[in-house]
């Protein structure tokens, strides 16, 4: 049975395919109207894209790594402390009001159960010191609950985190491919009669780029955030409710 190529490439895993490739693979879609504007046959790019195994794995794993640095970028951005000031750190500490006081109180005794930190403690000290129990809070329960099975959706939505951190953090790239390809196409058109909807398309779609660069995808990247969060914190609940189960078990 043939392995689905991106298998192929080394990029088994969902989260590489997903939050990395994927976006990268994107970004270069603005280059398409070229294609037929220059008279190139697409199974031309395909052949130089994909010209022996181990180009395309050494390709793929570039831009991957490539867009994943992009998005790391505006991740420091978008949180200029992080990760003090992400959303699954800052919705923990007692000053903060995205979330109540009681659901801080489960979140705290949940927290304390699993890892043996004391949020509540640290509170009383100074704020470094809150930031850093905080933080190595976090750090554990997301390494409890990296292959927990009880955290499939967590794993989804930090798939979708990272899908739209990375895009929008390969704005300039795609941006800067979309003006190209626009500029490209009209002088093909002009100068070497090529036909007049590769540019109107190259255009149309290097306008939605840059509406969607400037007044969309900032705060998809914050909303996304915020919905690994609440299952960050749901999957720490639920991983509570198993580890208490099974100490009762235990205890009988």
């Amino acid at each position: 049975m043939t392995k689905p190529w991106l298998t192929y490439l080394n990029l088994s895993d969902d989260y590489e395919r997903k939050a990395r490739f994927l976006p990268a693979v994107l970004s270069l879609l603005p280059l398409l109207p070229l294609t037929p504007a220059l008279e190139i046959p697409i199974s031309a790019w395909l052949t130089a894209l994909l010209g022996g195994t181990g180009i395309a794995a050494v390709l793929s794993v570039g831009l991957s790594h490539l867009a994943s640095a992009f998005g790391n970028r505006l991740q420091r951005r978008l949180w200029p402390r992080w990760p003090h000031d992400a959303p699954t750190n800052k919705w923990l500490y007692p000053d903060d009001t995205a979330r109540s006081t009681q659901q801080k109180m489960m979140w705290y005794a949940a927290i304390k159960r699993i890892t043996n930190l004391d949020i509540q403690v640290a509170t009383a000290s100074d704020c470094g010191e809150l930031e850093a129990v905080v933080n190595d809070a976090v750090t554990q329960l997301r390494n409890r609950l990296w292959q927990s099975k009880h955290a499939e959706r967590l794993r989804i939505h930090n798939c979708d985190y990272g899908f739209a951190r990375n895009l929008t953090g390969l704005r300039p790239i795609w941006l800067f491919l979309s003006l190209a390809s626009g500029t490209v196409c009209w002088i093909a058109y002009f100068c070497a009669s090529a036909q007049l909807i590769w540019p109107i398309i190259a255009t149309t779609v290097g306008a939605l780029a840059f509406v969607l660069a400037f007044a969309v995808l900032s705060d998809y990247v914050r909303r996304k955030a915020d919905h690994y969060a609440e299952t960050f914190f749901s999957s720490v609940l639920d991983l509570d409710r198993v580890t208490n189960a099974a100490d009762s078990e235990v205890d009988k």
